[in-house]
């Protein structure tokens, strides 16, 4: 069984994953949650994603003809 480094690909090329500090954020509001997963090596964000569940669906108004 071979011990391989788990990488991560930032803006500074692959690096070791444990090499730089994972961060979590949590935006919850009524209208949505934001999840946000940042990266950072030195104090420098390296990589970062975010993914946005809409908590409240379209409304469909109708209107009515005369």
């Amino acid at each position: 069984m071979s011990k391989e480094t788990p990488l991560i690909w930032t803006t500074h090329g692959n690096l070791p994953l444990d090499s730089v500090k994972q961060e979590i954020e949590w935006r919850v509001t009524e209208d949505n949650t934001i999840f946000i997963e940042r990266y950072t090596l030195n104090g420098e964000v390296v990589k970062e994603s975010s993914h946005i569940h809409v908590n409240k669906g379209a409304e469909a108004l109708g209107t009515a003809s005369t």
